[in-house]
């Protein structure tokens, strides 16, 4: 899928999560999360991850 397959309110979430995901990363581990992790905690691909992240931007 490319970028004008997914909704907006797909990333908006997607971001959310992965945010939320990096900050208790972060505070328990010291590091940020891997997006590989991300994708995989939740069920998406790594790139869907990026773009997500590139739409916050």
């Amino acid at each position: 899928m490319n970028r004008a397959e997914h909704p907006d309110s797909i990333y908006e979430l997607i971001r959310e999560r992965a945010t939320s995901m990096n900050r208790k990363h972060q505070q328990e581990q010291g590091t940020s999360i891997r997006i590989h992790d991300i994708a995989k905690e939740l069920h998406c691909t790594d790139e869907l991850i990026l773009e997500s992240l590139e739409f916050a931007a």
